[in-house]
């Protein structure tokens, strides 16, 4: 009977020992849930709270300053193709102090900033660690200056206006006006270059319409240049001031927009100068024609 009983107690136990393991599987499973979940709240709480940012902003800046007291420092610039370009105004686009920490330097911020300064064209910049920044520049050059609401403006061959300032430094510079006047600058200054001896009577260009360009030359005259092909018509007065010596009698316009021919104003004096009278309207405007040489 005792052995009967020993079984039985046996075989009771036996079969409470799977429920106690599920039961204690199941409490250990809520408490890891439980501390995940705490877990997951304590870190969402301190990232947003600013606690992991600030601790990493505190590295950074350990760090920072541990490599700025090993000589990563800003010790020297240099700048390589600076003419007009003021120093104090490429010290204020830099604004960069002596002994910054060199990698704390925004290359792209400084980049901008001297690239919108004036006369600045292209600008390169390199940090020669541990300690030197370099900074070469490519300047504008001026070819023209553009009258404009009274104020005269530099300008460079891609039309940028360039400074208000200076012009007085440029006197052999041509005077441009009108409109559109600076994008088509480039070409009035291969026109004019092709024949320096009429470039140097030139007052002013004007353009009209923003389609071509009459020349006001210093003597008075004024020069009418077709919108298709105006260096073969600037070639061709060149070639009659040559031969005839055009434009030093008492004239007022040349009109040169019509092919194969020069179409020619005299003065008001010349006109009253003119023996017959009744010649008057015919001597006011006449047509020289070229050959097509």
């Amino acid at each position: 009977m005792r052995a009967l009983k020993l079984k039985k107690k046996q075989k009771s136990r036996g079969s409470r020992r799977p429920q106690l393991q599920h039961r204690n599987w199941r409490r250990y499973a809520g408490l890891t849930a439980i501390l995940l979940v705490i877990s997951g709240a304590a870190g969402f709480t301190a990232f947003y709270s600013g606690w992991v940012q600030t601790v990493g902003e505190q590295a950074a800046m350990a760090m920072r300053q541990v490599l700025h007291d090993a000589g990563f420092r800003v010790r020297s610039i240099t700048v390589a193709g600076r003419v007009q370009t003021e120093p104090k105004e490429l010290l204020g686009a830099l604004n960069i102090a002596k002994n910054d920490s060199i990698l704390n330097v925004d290359l792209n911020d400084v980049h901008d900033r001297i690239a919108s300064l004036p006369w600045v064209q292209e600008v390169r910049i390199t940090r020669n660690l541990p300690d030197a920044i370099h900074i070469e520049l490519i300047e504008r050059r001026p070819i023209a200056i553009w009258q404009r609401n009274g104020k005269m403006v530099l300008v460079d061959r891609e039309g940028v206006e360039i400074t208000e300032k200076d012009v007085v430094e440029y006197p052999d510079l041509p005077l441009i006006v009108g409109k559109g006047a600076p994008k088509a600058a480039g070409e009035l200054i291969a026109v004019l270059a092709s024949e320096p001896q009429l470039k140097r009577r030139v007052a002013a260009a004007i353009r009209v319409g923003e389609r071509r360009w009459n020349m006001r030359f210093k003597d008075g005259i004024d020069v009418r240049l077709p919108e298709q092909d105006p260096l073969a018509a600037w070639h061709k007065l060149a070639q009659y001031e040559q031969n005839n010596g055009l434009l030093g009698r008492d004239i007022e316009l040349v009109d040169l927009r019509l092919a194969n021919r020069v179409v020619v104003r005299l003065t008001q004096e010349a006109v009253r100068r003119a023996k017959e009278p009744e010649r008057e309207a015919a001597l006011h405007t006449f047509i020289l024609y070229w050959d097509n040489a």
